[in-house]
């Protein structure tokens, strides 16, 4: 089951969110072959603080 996570920021519409996972899912199962039933897209926020870059500290949340 192709399976799909994508991090980003919180904010994001629902709307939005679907339209980006009608094209995810759209290029696993025209281009990568994919049973349409067994594609899953699961979107995960990430806070401010949460993640961090090589070399870069992470940003704390601001309150």
């Amino acid at each position: 089951m192709p399976t799909v996570i994508v991090y980003w920021s919180p904010g994001r519409s629902q709307e939005q969110k679907q339209r980006v996972s009608q094209r995810i899912y759209a290029a696993l199962v025209e281009d990568g072959g994919a049973r349409p039933e067994d594609v899953l897209v699961i979107f995960q926020n990430i806070e401010a603080g949460d993640a961090s870059r090589p070399g870069a500290a992470a940003k704390p949340a601001e309150d």
